[in-house]
């Protein structure tokens, strides 16, 4: 079900011209193609990707720099598929510079992280929760990209689930100032911290027997509290992608690994004997998703009230409701 605005905004895109909308369509698939993404998806033009770069396009304010766009959602549900689809219709059909930051781009190296859970907790050698980002990195990086000026380059890490490390500075993106939009979509972006009484209980088999103590948890949250403020204060527009459960969260997430499985010859090549490759079982899997219970349960209850944009999913991912602000 659309709202007004949405049909306005579809309406708006009926009557761009049949070339650029075919234009468009091939740039969507070719896109949803190098992220192994379902292709029909591109069918979700004229409904979904179109109306939302044209409001997108409307808020942007590129003498004034880039804004930033913070995408919040649980694993697997298409966070980047969606920003990346829409940051391709912006600069094909917009001429707008758009670029897609991932938080999964910006853990630490593996190495930082086991050095860090040697500190901390033992946990934090597991990446995915706050404390395993480095996230001084990543606030050097949207300072960098909000004063890229035109001629000039630079570079963003990019990290290699497979590998469980971040990929060498060479396989970095590149991008090229100025940058008008920057889509920056991960699990936790915009996760506010909790209150102390509700850590206290365990909620799953890891905590309970892993992190009996609550340091851990308590730990996670201090880092929301603190750094983790400080990067997602930086979005100026939040949005979320609210499942109908969190018990479909795995499914979606299987569904990413096993991806990732069938593809990895694509993405490494001729080296792949050589590696030491991290793709996940899907027993493995159910564990490593405890990680993340605690704070996805979080935002699944209070996202919809704290974001500027909801996107509400249905089992199978797909969006069935786009919910924007009157203004902003």
């Amino acid at each position: 079900m659309m709202n007004t605005l949405e049909l306005s905004l579809l309406s708006q895109a009926h009557n761009l011209p049949a070339s650029l909308a075919e234009r468009l369509r091939f740039e969507v698939e070719q896109t949803l193609k190098g992220l192994y993404a379902d292709e029909s998806l591109a069918n979700r033009i004229d409904d979904l990707y179109l109306p939302f770069a044209r409001w997108i396009a409307q808020q942007s304010k590129p003498k004034h720099g880039p804004i930033i766009v913070g995408l919040g959602g649980p694993q697997g549900c298409g966070k980047t598929t969606f920003c990346t689809v829409v940051s391709h219709i912006l600069a094909k059909g917009f001429d707008l510079n758009s670029i897609v930051v991932s938080l999964d781009d910006l853990y630490l190296k593996r190495s930082d992280r086991k050095s860090y859970a040697n500190q901390a907790h033992s946990l934090f050698s597991t990446r995915g929760v706050p404390g395993t980002h480095d996230v001084e990195l990543a606030l050097n990086i949207f300072s960098r990209l909000k004063n890229l000026q035109s001629g000039e380059v630079m570079y963003v890490p990019t990290f290699d689930k497979s590998l469980d490390d971040r990929k060498p500075v060479h396989r970095w993106q590149e991008v090229a100032g100025p940058v008008d939009i920057i889509f920056f979509e991960g699990w936790c972006v915009g996760a506010q911290a909790m209150p102390e009484e509700h850590l206290v209980e365990p909620i799953n088999i890891l905590e309970k027997e892993k992190d009996s103590r609550a340091i851990w948890r308590s730990e996670v949250n201090r880092h929301l509290k603190e750094d983790y403020k400080q990067l997602f204060d930086l979005v100026d527009i939040s949005m979320w992608m609210q499942p109908p459960s969190f018990d479909v969260v795995y499914d979606w997430r299987n569904k990413q690994e096993r991806i990732l499985e069938a593809h990895l010859h694509d993405i490494h090549g001729g080296i792949l004997d050589t590696l030491d490759l991290k793709v996940m079982s899907p027993e493995v899997l159910k564990g490593f998703m405890q990680y993340y219970e605690r704070i996805t349960r979080h935002m699944i209850c209070s996202m919809l009230q704290k974001a500027d944009v909801q996107f509400v999913l249905d089992k199978d991912q797909t969006i069935i409701e786009t919910i924007l602000p009157k203004s902003h």
